[in-house]
């Protein structure tokens, strides 16, 4: 037993300093990977001073050099573990350097595992062990990063060269306890810190002192887990309780110590205390027996004097003493009855649980005590018990008190001397708490097999039960978890300090719930909902915790994707309008911070995939943007965001470019180049290869008080005046250009109002003959604003035309024209003359446009024949057999057609002969010029030529001088318009 005892307390004292051991060197190897990641940020930070990756390190400006100089001294200062920074070409020549010593075009290639380094471009960054420095006759830890040029060439390295004695330093500052040992080594097995130092050994704790252990240098390369060994120290002999540790992917080992002598110290006191109780036990055993012997001997002869009377009346009463002690512990009500049924004896510990005073029961029938439906089964079970000899049991209800309380008998015969039945013996026992307890026993178990998964672990957090419903979850089954933690489901998604707040809530609630990942039996990692309850008993004591837990796996899939389709394209995968509005929002906020790195917003429009849509289809117009896509998330930093708008639109929202706005627009503008050399690139559809062009219009969020919207349209604007520009192009937001398009927007939207408003008339130009009489006028649209007067038809036509206002417009043009040639035929001066109505090629393209005319016609009253409708060139071009059939149409209904500005676009015989026209119009521009440019010259005498050879009409605009008009004569055209004969002028002018 003592073996045992000692065993098991020895085993436990060890697996305490293990597990002691194993946190503290956790947390130093936690500490020194910090220490390292910190000086990583810093190599980083020197590598992003020197500019954009593929510009090379020897073209740095002086401000760009300057800059790296003050960033090396102020990290060197700040960091006391920094001792030099500095930055080398890919040969290992410095560039820069805070360290005097190595100065510009000093040479650091031959430091040990640089060349190996260098060589090796698939490593990014390197830490060398303990390094010895004959300059300056002392160790160093060298940090060395890789920097790499656009195409992934190495450029050079940033270097730092570190301190080991500030892990000395910190070590010496950690507090520990009595016995414990600290040390940290590298995979050299040379000695980088050590608290406390050896006082046996002058160099035991030096820097760089030589540890002779085989074993730790084949766990370092192993990268074995952390491991525990007994060993004595080689620094200073003493016998210790190791724990090993090796520092992520550095080549450092933490060993944490414990002194077996302070370790197993209460063992060896109760070893001896152990071994001294024992000597005693057994030297205090064997005086008693000697005493319990004599002592024998003296009552056997004291008994061999008494009397026999004496004997058999002491034996008499000592029966019966017993048993009335074992009766009075029976805890059970007894009762006794005759053959008759009477009550002969009456026991009850708690006589509260009695339905009358026992005295008074005795004699009494039991029919007369007890109600008739309970006296009744009491006499069958009685009757059965005497004829069977055999016990019986019955449960019954009895009100006592004005309480119903439940009541287990068992029923038995009694015999007498004779062995004849003499009546029954009724064991009773109050069964009501146990019935309740059974009660809600059953509810328990009802509601431990629910739909929820759920365990019970004991205060130590060992399971002692889980139900059907934990199994299905989990895939684990009672007897694979009975006596296990529930950290056996961890999965290792969360870290240590969420576990801590999860039971710090536990602790200080009651209970936690939330949000947690674990895995199942087969190592799918999955999310469920976990609710910990602590359970207390009735002195407030901790007992038990109890877990629920459901699987929500199919809950966040649908959560995925509900966030899907709200926020991203289902087509590519991007960021959609949505998202991306969210996300420029928190940018536009961080702008205005001037602590914060600016932006830019760059929206990007694939130039003519409408046509590349049109030709090959929609199918591979998606495969398209999806390819795009795919290569522009490519090009970007994985916190900019890529969205796409809908259509063949895209957006990027680039974060971290830059503090300055100068500096910000030349990484934008970098950026833009790059995306637009990605969509130059052939792509492959089917056995279809095409490369397609965009324009990217930029604007930038640096210190700006824009808001979310303005932006969008800055950057929309931007977009507009790429394309313009001729598309595959890029253009930043121009304020002057916001400007006109503001201009433009308010125009568009009073221009919206004035049709309503009554803003818009009709100005009359005359067309006379060679006499000068008028044969005709042209009825041409002009807006009276209110505010702004007389606004220019070439101002507000275009955009009326691009918003499609043109249609209503126009129609109210035509009825007006048409009802002014109503009231011109009640005059007999006026009821020949034309009127000419320009159309626009957009209204003119409406699949109704034939229809509304003759609408209007009806409508007014009209006649056809004094109805000239002009159209241009480009509309006749465009569509020309659809035009031929619409034209054809109308000239039925006896109206006339005039082609305006002739000669100003796609001039051809062809249409000119295959189209019902009864008219040519000379553009002004021609006109103006004829006298003193023989090409002007040229072009209207052909004109009129043509116009006769194919017999039509010939009309020339813009005549402003007699001497036009007498040329025009001459060479034959009689029919004129202009501000010769008369300016456009209102109705009540004419």
């Amino acid at each position: 037993m003592l073996t045992w005892v000692l065993s098991d307390q020895y085993q436990r004292d060890i697996q305490a300093g293990r597990e002691k051991g194993a946190v503290r060197a956790d947390l130093i190897a936690e500490w020194v990977n910090n220490v390292f990641m910190v000086n990583e940020y810093t190599l980083v930070g020197v590598s992003q001073l020197v500019g954009t990756p593929g510009q090379s390190i020897f073209s740095l400006s002086d401000d760009t050099a300057r800059s790296i100089d003050t960033f090396l001294a102020t990290r060197r200062d700040s960091m006391p573990i920094l001792d030099e920074l500095g930055l080398t070409d890919a040969n290992g020549r410095v560039i820069l350097s805070s360290n005097p010593s190595y100065s510009a075009g000093y040479d650091v290639s031959d430091l040990p595992f640089f060349e190996a380094f260098a060589r090796d471009s698939r490593r990014d960054q390197l830490v060398t062990p303990l390094v010895w420095s004959a300059h300056d006759q002392r160790h160093y830890i060298i940090h060395l990063r890789r920097l790499r040029s656009l195409e992934g060439h190495t450029e050079g390295f940033s270097v730092a060269w570190l301190n080991p004695s500030v892990f000395h330093a910190t070590l010496k500052n950690l507090g520990r306890t009595p016995g414990e040992n600290i040390t940290i080594v590298d995979n050299q097995m040379q000695l980088v810190a050590r608290h406390p130092e050896s006082t046996d050994s002058l160099n035991a704790s030096t820097i760089g002192a030589s540890i002779d252990k085989a074993f730790a240098p084949a766990f370092i390369q192993s990268k074995e887990q952390p491991t525990s060994l007994r060993m004595t120290s080689p620094l200073d002999d003493k016998d210790r309780l190791y724990w090993l540790q090796q520092v992520n992917e550095l080549p450092f080992m933490v060993m944490v110590g414990e002194d077996l002598q302070g370790l197993l110290s209460n063992w060896m006191q109760r070893l001896w205390v152990l071994v001294s109780v024992a000597l005693l036990v057994a030297l205090l055993g064997g005086l008693v027996l000697r005493h319990y012997i004599g002592r024998l001997g003296l009552e056997e002869t004291l008994n061999q004097r008494m009397a026999e009377r004496e004997q058999a009346r002491y034996q008499a009463r000592t029966r019966a003493a017993r048993l009335q002690a074992l009766v009075s512990s029976i805890q059970d009500m007894i009762f006794v009855f005759d053959q008759a049924g009477r009550f002969t004896y009456v026991h009850a510990v708690a006589q509260e649980r009695l339905a009358l005073d026992p005295e008074a029961a005795l004699g009494q029938h039991y029919r007369d005590v007890l109600p008739k439906s309970v006296a009744e089964r009491f006499a069958e079970v009685s009757t059965r018990v005497r004829h069977t000899e055999t016990s019986e049991e019955f449960e019954y209800s009895l009100r006592i008190k004005r309480e119903m309380h439940a009541f287990h008998s068992v029923v038995s015969p009694l015999k007498d001397a004779a062995n004849a039945f003499s009546g029954v013996l009724a064991v009773v026992r109050d069964v009501t708490q146990a019935k309740a307890n059974e009660a809600q026993m059953r509810i328990a178990a009802t509601a431990f097999e629910t739909h929820l998964g759920m365990l019970v672990t004991d205060v130590h957090g060992n399971i002692l039960k889980v139900n059907s419903t934990f199994t299905r979850i989990t895939g684990y089954h009672q007897d694979e978890v009975m006596g296990r933690n529930p950290r056996m489901l961890s999965s290792g998604h969360h870290d240590k300090d969420f576990y801590r707040k999860l039971w710090q809530s536990v602790a200080k609630n009651g209970s936690w719930q939330g949000e947690i990942w674990n895995r199942r039996k087969n190592g799918e990692m999955f999310p469920e909902w976990l609710t910990i309850s602590a359970v207390h008993n009735e002195k407030g004591e901790l007992t038990n915790y109890v877990a629920t837990l459901s699987d929500i796996t199919e809950r966040k899939a649908a959560e995925q994707e509900i966030h899907q389709l709200a926020f991203y394209d289902p087509l590519t995968g991007l960021a959609n309008r949505r998202l991306l509005q969210e996300r420029l929002e928190q940018a536009v906020q961080s702008s205005c911070s001037p602590k914060q790195a600016c932006a830019a917003l760059l929206f990007i429009d694939l130039d003519n995939f409408k046509q590349v849509n049109d030709t090959l289809g929609p199918y591979a117009g998606d495969q398209l943007l999806q390819q795009i896509a795919r290569e522009l998330g490519q090009v970007l930093d994985e916190s900019d965001t890529l969205a796409r708008l809908g259509g063949d639109e895209f957006a990027i929202l680039a974060h971290n470019l830059g503090s300055t706005p100068e500096k910000v627009a030349a990484v934008a503008e970098r950026l833009a180049r790059k995306l637009l050399a990605v969509l130059q690139r052939p792509i492959s559809l089917g056995s279809e290869s095409l490369t397609i062009t965009g324009s990217i219009g930029i604007t930038l969020l640096c210190g700006s008080s824009a808001t979310q919207d303005e932006v969008l349209q800055q950057a929309d604007m931007a977009l507009f005046q790429a394309k313009q520009a001729g598309r595959n192009t890029l253009r930043f937001f121009d304020p002057a250009m916001q400007s006109r398009l503001q201009h433009r927007a308010r125009l568009e939207a009073d221009l919206r109002k004035a049709l309503p408003n009554n803003e818009l008339v009709l100005y009359y130009q005359a067309q006379v003959n060679a006499a000068g009489t008028p044969t005709g006028y042209e009825a041409l649209l002009r807006w009276v604003h209110p505010l702004r007067g007389m606004i220019s038809p070439g101002e507000f036509i275009p955009l009326a035309e691009e918003n499609r206002l043109i249609i209503e417009i126009g129609a109210w043009v035509l009825e007006t024209a048409c009802r002014q040639l109503v009231a011109w035929a009640d005059d007999p001066s006026k009821a020949t003359l034309t009127l000419a109505v320009n159309i626009s090629p957009v209204q003119f393209h409406e699949p109704d446009f034939v229809e509304r005319v003759m609408q209007i016609l009806e409508r007014t009253g009209a006649s056809p024949r004094y109805l000239k409708l002009e159209l241009t060139e480009s509309l006749l071009v465009e569509a020309q057999q659809q035009a031929r059939e619409k034209m054809l149409r109308l000239k039925q209904t006896g109206l006339s057609f005039s082609l305006d500005d002739f000669g100003t676009g796609y001039s051809s015989l062809a249409y000119l002969t295959q189209l019902p026209l009864d008219q040519l119009k000379i553009d002004q521009s021609f006109v103006r010029h004829l006298l003193d440019d023989l090409a002007n010259a040229a072009i209207v005498e052909s004109t009129i030529g043509l116009s006769h050879s194919l017999g039509l009409e010939v009309i020339a605009e813009g005549v402003e001088t007699e001497a036009q008009r007498a040329w025009l004569i001459e060479h034959h055209c009689h029919a004129f318009q202009g501000y010769l004969f008369a300016p456009p002028l209102p109705l009540e002018s004419l």
